[in-house]
């Protein structure tokens, strides 16, 4: 501290000894140059450009695939018709065949209790991964209380599931 203190004080006395003439004006500052810019700074745009680009032609892609799809078998059959004036019956495929029931869907997994964070005013607890509060939708339940070891949830027609921590 005492070096500083000393530079300032041979400054002033260097200023005493030399004053500047009166009427010369102090060098006006000018503003520093900048750099000119460099190859750097435009390729973190050129790649979120080329990313968005090839993300538009991929889902393009996809898109025309899909309705080609959907519409080769119904465009096979106007082309046999087309081709023969006599009338072609439809070939038996899976295609003309009725739809199959879907299988009935898998009941949802049970919810699984991860982790608890209980205090006096404002609980929470994770469950299958969500954070969750009282009151808070997940699925088809609703939080209804949280303990210290337990977690109340609740359906829409008042039954009710209790998770526990595992041991």
């Amino acid at each position: 501290m005492s070096r500083i203190n000393d530079a300032l004080k041979r400054a002033q006395k260097a200023q005493q000894k030399h004053p500047a003439p009166p009427g010369t004006k102090m060098p006006r500052l000018l503003p520093a140059e900048s750099r000119p810019g460099s190859a750097i700074g435009w390729i973190f745009p050129g790649v979120i450009g080329f990313l968005i680009v090839a993300a538009c032609f991929f889902i393009g892609m996809a898109l025309v695939t899909r309705t080609v799809t959907k519409t080769s078998g119904e465009s096979r059959l106007l082309a046999a018709q087309l081709v023969s004036p006599v009338a072609v019956p439809a070939p038996i495929s899976a295609s003309n065949a009725p739809p199959p029931s879907p299988p009935p869907s898998p009941p949802p997994p049970e919810p699984k209790l991860q982790g608890i964070v209980y205090a006096p005013t404002r609980s929470w607890a994770i469950v299958d991964g969500k954070t969750v509060h009282v009151g808070d939708r997940l699925g088809e339940f609703r939080v209804k209380e949280i303990s210290q070891r337990n977690v109340t949830l609740e359906k829409a027609d008042g039954s009710q599931k209790k998770l526990g921590l595992d041991k």
